[in-house]
Formats: structure tokens, sequence, C-alpha cells
């Protein structure tokens, strides 16, 4: 069996998300979710616990379409959250603490 390209966390995501994963099977990293039983109000549900337990936004990021999105599509869009960027001073931290205050200001 090949080596999947996410961590733990992720899967276990997925593996409440997609009521068409078998126990003990481990989601194809490009094979369609839908494959799994992923539907839009399921991608709705994976999509929050993604944002909730790796403190991201996806909001606009997952733009294919449910019936062909893989979960190797879906892991690239959460690592790509996860990296920093030029502009990541320009928002505030996601923690519960800094939530609805911005810790700077702006001229």
């Amino acid at each position: 069996m090949a080596q999947t390209p996410w961590n733990a966390r992720f899967e276990t995501i997925l593996r409440q998300g997609l009521p068409g994963l078998g126990k003990g099977k481990t989601p194809d990293a490009d094979v369609p979710m839908e494959s799994y039983g992923l539907d839009s109000m399921a991608l709705i549900g994976i999509v929050s616990a993604l944002e909730s337990s790796y403190g991201v936004s996806l909001a606009g990021q997952v733009v294919v379409p449910v019936h062909t999105l893989t979960a190797g599509q879906l892991w690239g869009i959460v690592s790509a959250a996860l990296q920093p960027s030029w502009d990541a001073g320009l928002y505030p931290p996601s923690d519960s603490a800094t939530r609805g205050r911005t810790p700077w200001a702006v001229a």
C-alpha cells in the first residue's frame, strides 16, 4: 500500500466526513472522494472541521467540483493554507484569544 501524503489529523477528519470509507481503509489520494460518499453537504462539514482543526481559512480555496475532488487535492489546499505567505502580516491571527480585535493599527 502506498503511503499517504497527509497526516493522521487530516485522515481522521476525512474518515468522519466520508460515509463510504470503510473502516480500516485509507482513502486513495487520486480517487475522487465522491467514491467514498462525498457530496456538497459532506464537503462543507469536512472543510469546516479542517479550518477548525488547522486554524486556517479555506474560503474560496476549494474550487474543484465536488464530483472530481480527491483527498490529495484537498490535502494540497490545506498544506498551502498552512504555509506562511508574503502577506501573512496583513491578517490577524486565527486563535480565539485575538479573534475580533486587530493587534495593530494601520495609519
